[in-house]
């Protein structure tokens, strides 16, 4: 009988190893991840402490957040809906989120919203250490089961599984920084953080909104653009023929495969994203092609809202977004309500929206009233373009920017004026070479200057400046 006191006295050893260890592994976590502020902390919480059966499932990115209220659904439809996205959704956390909310529920149908910049090269790239850390944020959050564990080890090369299973790792940069720490952890003694709430605050202009958790995974914004309407100070690369990344692709198919094993009906969305965002990336038809002929290989309904006619689905209001790729909370009614009609509509085999859809995006823009949606602003290094027989030498003198209005029209229907004012009582002017090609307008000064660079634009068929902006240079 030696050796089975031996054993115990073995086990014993080994169990109080392991609980230290575990224990030292929480306190780092609470120490050092910052979690005080991920909305999919709350979604998560929710989904684990929902008694009722989920009956309809909404998988995606930020869009799907922001953009459906699965209270509105439920009115509409009846049933229970919730909405399990989280920020920068990519398809490896939509898989396995499906999973973890089938594990307890018997869902009847899931709607999955495909982003393109989720997909695409990058993002889309799923096993690449960038791309890694959308994915820790959700796995924190995730109960320990059998399915969070085969989604830490399908996410990454093993060079990068204790990053994935120890937390705290990746905060090594922090490791001594005290006052990194006490903010954490004064954050958490918030009653906010105990009970799961969320309250974060953002500011546009001088305006201050807050950012609230609703119910069933829905966040609460009622934040607009900027006074003058969208525009950015990068540019965004279109989108390839074929832009979804073969890791995507492997886990779609996943998903796909999925829902039928477990008899789920499956559909395909595109949630709606601003005209100027897609505007401006010139190639979105190369994604909705390609969806499409997949969804016609797995035979998947797929409804992109983004080429709805605008009588039937008329988002274009800018009181209706928080940014160009965001719904605020009044554009999600509008959204949520036409959506559970048109669901509804659709699965009754109804032909109410029979003419509701465009064949592509370029086709609903070429019918769309004459509009700017925002203005784009980026430096820009062709210096003989603006500054004709400029020495190497200058060019260390000088900053160019390029300013170009994201519209529907030409060049000959568009006005833009630009003035560019250092930071001093008077906001005089700084003398500033303007050349314009096509729609765009350069605009090149001494680097030396700091101050502040306006920009208008309207169509020249209006009195009303419809689009403007300021960059601090």
């Amino acid at each position: 009988m030696m050796w089975v006191h031996s054993f115990i006295s073995l086990f014993k050893r080994a169990a109080l190893f392991v609980t230290v260890v575990a224990v030292v592994i929480e306190t780092m976590n609470y120490l050092y991840v910052d979690d005080t502020d991920e909305f999919a902390r709350y979604m998560l919480h929710e989904l684990y402490e929902e008694d009722d059966n989920i009956d309809r499932l909404y998988l995606g990115s930020s869009h799907v957040f922001c953009g459906i209220d699965p209270l509105i659904l439920d009115h509409i439809n009846g049933e229970n809906n919730f909405n399990l996205s989280t920020g920068t959704q990519q398809l490896i956390t939509s898989y396995y989120l499906l999973k973890e909310a089938d594990k307890k529920h018997e869902i009847d149908r899931v709607y999955l919203d495909l982003y393109y910049n989720c997909t695409a090269a990058g993002l889309g790239n799923l096993h690449d250490y960038q791309s890694i850390p959308y994915s820790w944020i959700v796995l924190h959050q995730m109960k320990p089961s059998i399915n969070k564990l085969s989604y830490m080890l399908n996410l990454s090369n093993p060079e990068y599984y204790y990053l994935t299973f120890l937390a705290f790792t990746r905060y090594k940069e922090k490791l001594f920084d005290l006052d990194y720490v006490s903010t954490v952890v004064n954050a958490k003694q918030s009653e906010i953080w105990k009970n799961y709430e969320y309250r974060h605050v953002a500011r546009v202009d001088d305006r201050e909104y807050v950012m609230q958790n609703g119910e069933k995974g829905f966040r609460i914004y009622h934040g607009t653009p900027e006074y003058g309407g969208f525009y950015r100070t990068d540019q965004e690369a279109p989108l390839s023929e074929n832009p979804i990344t073969p890791e995507s692709l492997e886990y779609l198919q996943k998903i796909v495969e999925y829902c039928k094993e477990h008899e789920i009906a499956l559909t395909w969305i595109g949630c709606p994203i601003s005209d100027y965002q897609l505007v401006r990336n010139g190639a979105y038809d190369n994604f909705v092609r390609q969806v499409s002929e997949l969804a016609k290989e797995y035979d998947i309904p797929y409804y992109d809202f983004n080429l709805c006619r605008r009588e039937y689905l008329d988002l274009s209001r800018k009181e209706y977004w928080a940014d160009m790729g965001h719904l605020n909370t009044e554009g999600a009614d509008v959204f949520t309500q036409f959506l559970g009609d048109f669901l509804l509509a659709e699965e009754a085999g109804e032909d109410t929206y029979r003419e509701c859809f465009y064949d592509s995006y370029k086709e609903k823009i070429r019918d769309s009233q004459e509009a700017i949606y925002g203005l784009e602003i980026t430096k820009f290094s062709d210096y003989e373009r603006c500054i004709p027989g400029i020495s190497e030498e200058e060019k260390d003198e000088y900053v160019i920017y390029k300013v170009r209005p994201v519209t529907n029209v030409g060049i000959e229907k568009v006005e833009v004026s630009i003035r560019v004012t250092r930071d001093d009582a008077a906001e005089s002017e700084v003398k500033a070479v303007l050349y314009r090609e096509g729609i765009d307008t350069y605009v090149a000064f001494l680097r030396q200057e700091n101050g502040t660079l306006y920009a208008e634009a309207k169509l020249k068929s209006s009195s009303v400046t419809t689009n403007w902006a300021e960059v601090e240079f």
